[in-house]
Parts: structure tokens; sequence; C-alpha cells
């Protein structure tokens, strides 16, 4: 296990020497319920609608807007997604709570829905993503992973930790590579962390999990050119080039 503090003065050479991705943009897509929804598209440099790339679906915390979505596609993914040859979406809700993404009271339906709708409109390799949040969106990730497990390639946590409602079916998770990541100065997330972290590891499953040094709710150091590295390392298993 590689600590993220000890990397990054290497990662910055690696980092400096790739051409950046096209900007973020929002996009609208209808579901097969008939409702339209907003989200977050960076596609990398020279797409070939044609092609089959690997793609990343990143959720926002707070009340998962699509700023929320622009936001943590554009600050946390984007520039090293472009450099590998990812796509890149973010989703959001416009409910105002009506259909949240997380909770007691989450709309189960509307994820996998925008994923099956991502899946006609784009060449997404191996039919499955890689999936991200951070603080709600990280409890997102939970929530929609052990139901749907087969419609992901690895699960990353960031800020955040399973729900309560969920806690029992973390084993569905196994087979899934999970990644977890919590700032030092985040104390308030660290028990919620520490205990979806183990019962993820008594059943099995293969779990990463960093209290990132100095970092607090925001984990600033993976936002970071180096962190951005380091981080699509962890999320998708291969060294960036």
């Amino acid at each position: 296990m590689h600590n993220l503090t000890h990397r990054l003065a290497a990662l910055a050479l690696i980092a400096a020497s790739a051409s950046p991705a096209t900007a973020a943009e929002r996009h609208t897509v209808t579901l097969a319920d008939g409702s339209e929804i907003s989200y977050a598209l960076a596609l990398p440099p020279g797409f070939n609608p044609e092609a089959s790339y690997p793609a990343l679906l990143a959720i926002p915390g707070g009340e998962q807007t699509i700023e929320g979505a622009l936001s943590i596609v554009e600050r946390s993914f984007e520039a090293e997604a472009g450099k590998r040859g990812y796509i890149v979406f973010g989703a959001s809700t416009e409910y105002n709570g009506v259909r949240p993404m997380f909770g007691p009271y989450a709309d189960d339906t509307l994820l996998p829905q925008f994923m099956d709708a991502l899946l006609k409109l784009y060449h997404i390799e191996d039919g499955r993503f890689y999936l991200a949040g951070h603080s709600a969106g990280g409890e997102t990730v939970f929530r929609i992973g052990v139901r749907h497990p087969e419609m992901f390639r690895s699960l990353t946590s960031m800020s955040s930790y399973a729900g309560d409602e969920d806690l029992a079916s973390l084993p569905a998770l196994k087979g899934l590579p999970v990644n977890m990541f919590v700032g030092e100065m985040d104390t308030a997330y660290h028990s919620g962390a520490a205990q979806t972290r183990d019962l993820l590891l008594a059943a099995g499953v293969d779990v990463y999990f960093e209290i990132v040094a100095g970092a607090a709710h925001s984990l600033a150091p993976l936002r970071a050119q180096e962190g951005q590295v380091f981080l699509f390392d962890k999320i998708t298993g291969t060294p960036g080039q």
C-alpha cells in the first residue's frame, strides 16, 4: 500500500507531460421513465464516437446538483481522464430532494436508468463504469454499488461511508475493488468510514483505505495535479503513463 503523501513528488513529473482534456459540458438525457436529467460530460481529446472508451461516473456531494456534477468532474477527474483516454460523466438530480441519490429515501431507479441511457449514447468499454463519489456522493457509491455491482469495475468513496441501511448488504461488493479516502482533519467521518472498511474486509472485499494526511473534508490533495494521478491509479488499478 503506497501512501499518497509519499508519491506526490514522483508523480509530479508524470502528470506534467500530457495534454489537457476538453472542458466539461452540461448535457441532458431522457430516462426510460420519461424524466429528463442533466449531467456533466468530459470527453478525452480526439474523441471518436465510434470507438469504445473506459468511463468514470462521478457523484457529487451536497444536493447533488448539476453545478456539483460539473465541479467534481472538473476539479477531481477531468485532466487526468483526458490524458488516459477516459470519458467522465458527472451525475446530478434536480428534484430538490424529491428524488435523492442517497439516504433511506433515495430513488434507487435513477442511476440505473441514467447508466442505461449512457450505454445507449456512448460506447463504454466492458459495458461497466468506474464509480466514484465525494461526501453524500460517496454514500451514493455504496448505495448503488450494493444494488447493482454488475454495473461497475471499481468503487471509490471520498470523505464518506456506507449508510446504515446499506451496511448489511456490503458483502455484495465482493469481487469489486473498493477505495476509501478520508481526510485526517475530517474526524467526524473517521468512525463511520472505519466501520464500513471493517465490514468490507470481514466480507472478503478488496479494500484500499487511506486517511489522507493534512486533508479536510474537501480532500484537496486528491484534487491537485499529482493527487489526480494517484487517485486514477487507485480507481483503475492501472498506473498512468
